[in-house]
């Protein structure tokens, strides 16, 4: 971590976070300083590898219990979840995305949803890293519009044949099951008719296969195709034909886990650009005496700061059981767009540098853009903040 970083001494967050929240910030900086260098994460991303010593050591650290329900090993919250996030953020983005697709998404969909068999099963194998999960939702012709999805599941005696593609899946490469919607029925309107089935990876019908993207290159996002997949009806998650509204508190969580991560990421951008500023001499002093230097350096640590607060108050809503579909919209987006401008101006300030390999700045630039598209794009965030300010019309 820079000499500048305004990750860790935080008082202004006090309001919202505990003396408890804060040493765990601390602690989880400590562990991913000595696990996750710069030179391991350089190496896991130019090479397309999955860090999985790193990820069972995180395991090892009780993270993956993190808010799970105490009877299958889980602790703390959610305000526990994204003092942690912004730490992972800060040193790889992209493990906190693994994190948020094993834990929050189908941990957090296992934990509401499914059979009390299923939970006793999976769950504490879950909190130990010992079992990992993707999830399916989009495919190509549904990305935004998720809900159009086309992938169907039809009932055959026990089990239910399932049949389709899945695009933009990530971590199903090591995902031991793949919690997957399917259309079990078609109803009155493309919002009815979904379930969740959890397929086994190593179903027979079922291919995974990696897709090349700009970033993200250490968590692998996948196509999915299933060819005639047998899964017993045991395997359904919820109810038959009601996933999709049950599917809607776990997407708001999904929002608060993502922008945690991008605040924590675009923390670190403004440490680099910061850093690289005080170091970097042009015309006989450091570039970060120029204004116009130090003026981008402000907006950006703004943009960061906005952004943390937003993520704060949807995460106290999640932390309370109160409704956080707008605010945790508004905090996505928000903090997507900010890492995005924020990296973008980072690369500016570093030059040939922030654009070469040499340096992370061009790995914020890269991962960044997959923010504002990932967890649903940013232009239906804002669809969906618009329709709740519209309903109180």
């Amino acid at each position: 971590m820079t000499k500048f970083s305004a990750l860790l001494d935080r008082s202004d967050l006090s309001p919202y976070l505990s003396e408890e929240h804060f040493e765990f910030r601390e602690s989880a900086n400590r562990f991913l300083e000595k696990h996750a260098t710069p030179e391991y994460l350089r190496e896991c991303d130019e090479n397309k590898m999955f860090p999985k010593r790193l990820v069972e050591q995180m395991a090892e650290q009780g993270w993956f219990s993190i808010t799970l329900p105490e009877a299958y090993g889980g602790i703390g919250g959610y305000l526990d979840m994204v003092s942690l996030l912004e730490v992972i953020g800060y040193h790889s983005p992209s493990l906190g995305r693994f994190w948020n697709i094993n834990v929050n998404m189908v941990g957090g969909a296992l934990a509401l949803l499914a059979p009390p068999e299923m939970k006793e099963r999976l769950l504490p194998s879950l909190a130990e890293g010992k079992t990992a999960f993707a999830f399916a939702l989009s495919e190509n012709g549904s990305g935004s519009d998720a809900a159009s999805l086309r992938t169907a599941a039809v009932a055959d005696g026990d089990d239910f044949i399932v049949n389709g593609t899945k695009m933009w899946i990530s971590g199903a490469v090591q995902a031991d099951y793949i919690l997957t919607a399917c259309r079990t029925e078609k109803g009155e309107g493309k919002h009815d008719g979904i379930s969740l089935l959890l397929i086994p990876r190593d179903a027979a019908g079922l291919t995974v296969n990696p897709i090349d993207l700009l970033g993200g290159h250490m968590i692998r996002t996948c196509e999915l195709n299933l060819v005639d997949v047998r899964v017993p009806k045991a395997m359904l998650v919820g109810d038959l034909h009601r996933g999709w509204s049950r599917l809607l508190g776990v997407l708001s969580k999904e929002r608060v886990a993502l922008s945690a991560i991008c605040i924590g990421a675009a923390q670190a951008a403004v440490d680099l650009a910061a850093s690289y500023a005080q170091e970097r001499k042009q015309f006989g002093r450091p570039i970060a005496s120029f204004q116009a230097i130090s003026h981008k350096l402000v907006e950006m640590q703004t943009l960061v700061d906005a952004s943390r607060l937003l993520m704060l108050r949807a995460a106290r809503r999640l932390h309370e059981g109160l409704p956080c579909n707008r605010q945790s919209a508004q905090a996505k987006y928000f903090a997507s767009d900010a890492y995005m401008r924020i990296a973008t101006e980072g690369v500016q300030i570093m030059g040939a540098n922030g654009y070469s390999m040499e340096y992370p700045m061009q790995r914020h630039f890269r991962e960044a853009k997959m923010f504002q598209i990932f967890g649903g794009t940013n232009e239906i965030q804002r669809n969906v903040i618009g329709r709740d300010i519209l309903s109180e019309q």
